[in-house]
């Protein structure tokens, strides 16, 4: 469906070098990437709010304008939410979503509006002004906004960032009901990789201006060949071995009276439903395993690797 090639950037330092990357029609996408990363600049590219220095945006094989030529900012099949949100504050919840929809006959529109409100769960406070709600509803009314035009591409910017954990499962939810509902393409960053790996049929890392190529995101969690970029997706277990460096996820373990990895138990911390065991090895370096009990008992433990 949307589809970038070499695309680069610059603002007095290379930001992007020679991106490549496309998304397909109901497929959700994320980008994980440090701050600065330039993940924010990407996205405003593919939204056509700034045009890169080299490269073309096609969407369905048809090349997209450069964003400089526009009189206003924006492709219209691809919409983005920003972090600010951007909502008319002093209007009510419904009165924001309305606005997006100006255009629609108006019986349509208010089918529209009031699909919307159900499905992002904004009934009971359609009749509030913007500014009085909580910052987890501003973000479901800036995503409910922004889709009401029926877009091709949804363009989100660190959605999470705002959320306690219920939200961002909520706000998961939600996204995944558009996806099915809408038919519509997904592409949000992050730089928590957590937050995208149980929503996202792909990811990829955007470093030192390099987007890396798409994967599942199974693949990516469990390939640790890369430290710095696997802690980005939750802890990583990185030790010495017979002079050999091993990396390895907590769950790629398993219990074994002669394991290559002698432990010794420091403690257990419940975590909901699981519980992190905290070991040293003989050389001391800290390890970290996933059990469903405390460990308290294991002195030592083989690698299994996960598949995918």
């Amino acid at each position: 469906m949307l589809q970038l090639k070499g695309i680069e950037l610059s603002f007095n330092r290379p930001i992007l070098k020679t991106i490549n990357f496309e998304i397909a029609k109901g497929e959700i996408v994320g980008i994980v990437g440090k701050s600065g990363a330039g993940k924010s600049s990407l996205l405003k590219i593919i939204a056509g709010i700034i045009a890169p220095d080299k490269g073309t945006l096609t969407l369905d094989a048809k090349k997209l304008p450069n964003a400089s030529t526009l009189l206003i900012p924006g492709f219209k099949d691809i919409a983005i939410v920003n972090q600010d949100f951007k909502l008319d504050i002093y209007h009510t919840v419904e009165e924001n979503i309305r606005e997006a929809v100006l255009s629609l006959p108006i019986l349509e529109r208010d089918k529209r509006v009031k699909n919307l409100l159900r499905l992002f769960e904004l009934q009971k406070i359609a009749t509030l002004k913007a500014h009085l709600i909580s910052g987890g509803e501003q973000q479901r009314l800036a995503i409910a906004r922004a889709v009401a035009k029926r877009p091709r591409l949804l363009v989100l910017d660190e959605p999470f960032g705002h959320l306690d954990s219920v939200l961002r499962q909520k706000l998961g939810h939600h996204l995944l009901q558009i996806r099915e509902t809408e038919e519509m393409a997904i592409l949000l960053v992050s730089h928590d990789g957590q937050d995208v790996l149980g929503l996202c049929d792909s990811v990829c890392f955007l470093q030192n201006g390099k987007l890396s190529k798409k994967k599942k995101a199974e693949q990516v969690y469990y390939d640790c060949s890369k430290v710095n970029l696997a802690r980005l997706l939750g802890p990583i277990n990185s030790i010495e071995v017979n002079g050999e460096k091993i990396n390895f996820r907590p769950d790629e373990y398993e219990i074994t009276e002669d394991g290559i990895i002698n432990l010794t138990f420091q403690r257990a911390v419940f975590a909901g439903g699981f519980y992190l065991n905290y070991f040293l090895n003989s050389n001391g370096e800290s390890i970290v395993l996933y059990g469903l009990t405390k460990l308290n008992g294991i002195t030592s433990i083989g690698i299994k690797r996960a598949k995918f």
